[in-house]
């Protein structure tokens, strides 16, 4: 049997990071396009946020989906948020686990 080293999942991580290249937000039925605003890597963990300040996309958050530099969606986040003047921050967070068989 194989033993998997961390160095492959570290690898499998950042290429999972790295395939994301921003959000399509759904605002009242509205597609619209929002960069990541911020990654963290910790561990075999990586989590992608995308924020929305106070003045973009007041209304209700349907779902927020993550997009490759195609455009193909790669998650979705379902979700019923009603959104003001405030800001929100959406976080997806993945986390790496590998079985040999």
């Amino acid at each position: 049997m194989a033993i998997i080293q961390n160095r492959l999942l570290e690898l499998l991580r950042d290429d999972l990071s790295n395939q994301i290249k921003g959000a399509l937000i759904n605002v009242d039925g509205t597609l619209r396009s929002y960069p990541i605003y911020k990654t963290i890597k910790n561990g075999f963990k990586v989590t992608k946020y995308i924020y929305l300040d106070d003045v973009q996309a007041q209304g209700r958050i349907q779902s927020a989906v993550l997009v490759d530099s195609e455009g193909n969606a790669l998650a979705i986040k379902n979700m019923q948020v009603v959104k003001g003047d405030s800001g929100l921050l959406v976080a997806f967070e993945f986390s790496l686990e590998v079985k040999v068989v």
